[in-house]
């Protein structure tokens, strides 16, 4: 029987990512976000959910994602004319609070990219400068003690879509703006015995983890609902593996 361990949040991502822990207590993120409505066929498939807000025509829209005071794991959900950290995450209502901190991980280690109130852009240029595609996320470090409304705009992933996923712990999410469990969304296909999601509640400060048993075949416990713009960190034991999937608006699944 997995052993259940309850982690508090450390100041840093980084030392924060250090500290993560097996258990199988599921936590259930509270995002206050609004309800997702991606367009009318994804209405009538029942692929939103109260959670976030999507208002698209022709699979181009944007995306509401509200984000907790502190640590917020966000996913880019919208293919962006401009994906880098200094566009995606400039655009909040109200404006970005100075020291507003975004943290890719990338081969181990977090970039950081903070906000400049003075200069109105994130720094330093070439932490700004990188991307975060559909599929891919950040940590994002929200000072004060009041919640931000980040939007997303850009056009919905369709086709074959991929999503690289490396050997060893990678912050991973739905390629398409799709609420719902990523087993359901080709994740198991390529999991692998040991493989474990970590889902990072931003209100209680704590992961909930959920690993593959390759002899159930499954995750364990179940996996949950992830909401739209929310990622998670996965931790692959194995060789990097390729996630697809194909979704069509008109015909989602």
């Amino acid at each position: 029987m997995a052993r259940k361990i309850v982690q508090n949040f450390s100041l840093t991502p980084l030392a924060q990512f250090h500290s993560l822990g097996a258990h199988t207590e599921q936590i259930i993120i509270q995002m206050r976000t609004k309800a997702l409505l991606l367009a009318a066929a994804f209405a009538a498939a029942g692929v939103a959910t109260s959670m976030a807000q999507v208002y698209s025509v022709n699979a181009v829209g944007y995306v509401n994602v509200t984000l907790k005071p502190g640590y917020n794991l966000v996913s880019n959900p919208l293919n962006a004319a401009n994906n880098s950290i200094g566009t995606l995450f400039a655009n909040m209502q109200g404006g970005v609070i100075g020291g507003t901190t975004v943290y890719k991980f990338a081969n181990g280690n977090f970039i950081a990219a903070q906000w400049d109130d003075l200069d109105n852009k994130y720094t330093p240029d070439a932490a700004a400068a990188e991307l975060v595609v559909p599929g891919d996320g950040v940590f994002v470090l929200i000072p004060g003690g009041a919640d931000k409304v980040l939007t997303f705009v850009g056009e919905v992933v369709q086709g074959d879509t991929t999503t690289a996923v490396p050997r060893g712990y990678s912050i991973k999410a739905s390629v398409v703006p799709q609420a719902g469990k990523p087993d359901a969304f080709g994740l198991q296909a390529i999991a692998a015995g040991g493989d474990t999601l970590y889902r990072y509640d931003p209100a209680t400060k704590q992961y909930a983890a959920y690993q593959f048993d390759d002899l159930d075949n499954k995750f364990s416990p179940d996996l949950p609902i992830i909401n739209v713009g929310e990622a998670f960190f996965y931790l692959r034991v194995g060789a990097a593996a390729t996630w697809a999937r194909h979704f069509d608006v008109n015909n989602p699944t």
